[in-house]
């Protein structure tokens, strides 16, 4: 296939499949990967894992190297000659060290575990954001599926009056039906394209909701279309399980739970950190430097004679004379004044804090502070998943109970209307009797499918809360 050609074919299969519709699974997926929160959350969890890293490497020594390169100008004393200089001289300077801590008051490996239960704690935090996102898109996904199902009941019964409405309006041009009976249908039809329009209009509400959970552009938004698997005949029965009983197992699976007493244990070790800092430590050093001097010179060949000099007189008075020598010099290598110039060092160094201002005392009492803190935020988070527990099996005993009077509701309106139906053919009934009976009939499908769906968003987020997976 020309590339042309591979590219228009490619095009169009992307097209056509951003216009198919999304399932549960589907609109998961996007909003998992485009959620800011969640990619927060993300870089926090890497954030923690490289400062467990960090931790790791910090037991190893360090090895730090330097140079430097510079021209000195006015009287000084060369470091390497132990001379005066008066003209520019060249130094150059290297250095090797190292040093490493033998003991801390044990604050490296307190340090270590610290570190490790914050990168755990930040991994369940990404867990626990994926959950909020899993909740907050069932939760739309199941509001627009209701919505959805309740527009294609009230189209049904719109159609079903607006039949009605045809068949009255042909009855009463006959001369067999009073203008009042036409007029009472056309006004429950237009009740029932009324309730048909309301319902379109917040079901396009939630529609656009579930859309920016995923964060849809403009384009997709206006093709966004759900496929919400077919909701008959639920196979409810009324819960059964406490409170307790789905608490614990909550707590046992809960990521935000557990990234909680993860934080716990993770302040419980920065009081050991904090600690730490108030005993002696020792550490052990190296180092290894050379260097070079422009005024470090050595002697070129034998010394050349060069007259004689004053340098005294006997006691007859006859001037002493010492011969004169005159030598040749240049500036040693580099290479040899690197040898020449090396040193080498090693030492140990023992601190003991004596006193430094309090610091450590109040490092001390913020590190407890943040442990009470810790502490109090697991309380909460087992306060709140208490909640949420109570308050998701009582909505699901609640929507049980709704639906089975609302499916009772439904059976018993379904055979009103076909009764009132065969009674208005027999005109043994108005139509105001038949408009009733249907509108109960809408009242209580509207009932069942609010119901229905208000279980089934009990049950998802249970499911949610205890980590099991999400599946229509």
């Amino acid at each position: 296939m020309r590339p042309a050609l591979l590219f228009l074919s490619t095009t169009l299969a992307v097209a056509a499949a951003g216009q198919q519709p999304w399932s549960l699974e589907q609109c998961l997926q996007r909003a998992q990967e485009r959620n800011l929160d969640l990619r927060n959350a993300g870089l926090e969890a890497d954030l923690a894992d490289r400062a467990h890293e960090q931790a790791y490497w910090s037991f190893l020594p360090n090895l730090n190297g330097a140079a430097t390169h510079g021209y000195n100008w006015g009287k000084t004393i060369d470091q390497y000659t132990n001379t005066f200089a008066t003209d520019r001289v060249r130094t150059n300077n290297f250095y090797l060290s190292s040093d490493v801590a033998l003991f801390q008051g044990l604050r490296k490996q307190h340090t270590l575990k610290q570190t490790a239960l914050d990168q755990h704690a930040a991994e369940k935090g990404l867990e626990a954001a994926r959950n909020d996102v899993s909740i907050a898109v069932v939760r739309a996904f199941l509001d627009l599926a209701g919505l959805n199902e309740q527009v294609v009941a009230a189209e049904t019964q719109a159609q079903a009056t607006k039949d009605q409405e045809t068949t009255t309006q042909a009855l009463y041009e006959a001369g067999r039906l009073a203008r009042a009976d036409l007029l009472d249908i056309q006004a429950q039809l237009a009740q029932d394209q009324y309730t048909v329009e309301n319902l379109e209009i917040q079901a396009d509400k939630a529609r656009l909701t579930l859309a920016q959970l995923m964060f849809l552009g403009p384009e997709e938004i206006a093709s966004f279309r759900i496929a919400a698997p077919s909701i008959g005949e639920l196979a409810i029965a009324e819960p059964t399980a406490t409170v307790p009983e789905v608490l614990a197992k909550v707590i046992a699976s809960n990521p935000a739970y557990a990234q909680a007493e993860l934080s716990l244990q993770s302040a419980d070790r920065g009081i050991a950190v904090a600690r730490s800092n108030a005993l002696p430590s020792l550490s052990f050093n190296a180092s290894l430097g050379t260097g070079y001097s422009g005024r470090n010179y050595e002697a070129v060949g034998a010394p050349v004679p060069n007259g004689q000099y004053l340098i005294g007189a006997t006691q007859g008075g006859e001037a002493v004379y010492a011969p004169n020598y005159t030598q040749n010099t240049r500036v040693k290598s580099l290479s040899q004044q690197l040898n020449d110039n090396l040193n080498e060092s090693v030492g140990f160094t023992l601190s003991v804090p004596i006193f430094n201002n309090m610091a450590n005392k109040y490092t001390v009492d913020r590190a407890r502070i943040q442990y009470e803190q810790a502490k109090t935020n697991l309380d909460k988070r087992h306060n709140a998943l208490q909640v949420d527990v109570q308050n998701a099996l009582t909505a699901q005993r609640g929507a049980y109970r709704q639906y089975i009077s609302a499916k009772l509701a439904v059976d018993a309106a379904e055979e009103s209307v076909r009764m009132a139906n065969e009674r208005y053919a027999q005109r043994a009934i108005t139509v105001t009797d038949l408009n009733v009976a249907k509108a109960r009939l809408q009242n209580s499908t509207s009932q069942l499918i609010n119901a229905k769906y208000s279980y089934l968003m009990a049950e998802k987020a249970l499911d949610i809360l205890q980590g099991l997976p999400v599946a229509l």
